[in-house]
């Protein structure tokens, strides 16, 4: 059995395992795909986020089969992810109450966030400018879990991997760099495309700003709890119209 210091030692290392941050991160990710289809079950496009769009162009070259190959590289990613974290796994023992915790945590660094950009008197949000809020709530969710796979998880991770495994630099070095270069492609990502923003200075600078500060959470906290900030944060400048 595990003492309850045991469990407070732990959670910290435990909520940031990739293992455990997918579970965590899986049910929205259900509930994105669920509203995406809900609100455009009867149309021949679907509107997502600009990152899920991206990651899913990289299989059209797989043809009519390129959902099935997306599906499946997702599923096998998964289990690479199980066998490489099954010791974490067994001696961890998951309960729901460290899911709980999780969520608070990301809670608390949602809001925080919210103060941060609060004080810039900007907020930003992350998804397209449309009046329609189960759009915006599930693009919410999409920006969440979509730009932090793809920039923090594969950009930000494969930079700290170049530079600390192949150039030799040191964690800290490399981390620092990755986080500040990540940052600036999270930044300029939102201006690409028809329905991208339009590029101001302060939009700009303000967005690096947001890319250092999720950054620099996914290095100290993971994918999970990064994602569910992101979540948190787009979901509450969203509910700013409606509550006021």
């Amino acid at each position: 059995m595990m003492t309850d210091r045991y469990v407070q030692l732990s959670y910290w290392d435990v909520s940031k395992n990739i293992y455990y941050s997918i579970l965590f991160v899986i049910p929205m990710l259900f509930i994105y795909e669920l509203m995406c289809w809900f609100q455009f079950y009867k149309s021949e496009f679907q509107i997502r986020n600009g990152a899920d769009v991206f990651i899913r162009q990289l299989f059209l070259a797989f043809g009519h089969n390129a959902e099935i190959v997306y599906a499946l590289s997702l599923l096998f990613i998964f289990l690479i992810i199980i066998f490489y974290n099954r010791e974490v796994i067994d001696k961890s023992r998951l309960k729901i109450s460290l899911l709980s915790f999780m969520f608070l945590e990301s809670f608390i660094w949602g809001a925080l966030f919210v103060v941060m950009m609060g004080l810039s008197e900007k907020l930003l949000l992350s998804i397209m400018q449309r009046n329609i809020l189960p759009e915006q709530f599930y693009l919410s969710i999409g920006a969440g879990i979509w730009e932090e796979l793809l920039f923090r998880v594969g950009m930000l991770g494969l930079i700290i991997y170049l530079l600390k495994h192949i150039l030799g630099y040191n964690f800290l070095f490399s981390a620092f760099t990755a986080i500040i270069f990540s940052s600036f492609l999270f930044s300029f990502f939102h201006y690409i495309g028809d329905l991208g923003d339009i590029f101001t200075f302060r939009s700009f600078y303000l967005r690096t700003f947001s890319g250092i500060f999720l950054g620099s959470l996914y290095i100290f906290r993971g994918f999970g709890i990064t994602a569910y900030t992101h979540i948190f944060y787009d979901m509450t400048i969203i509910s700013i119209p409606v509550l006021m």
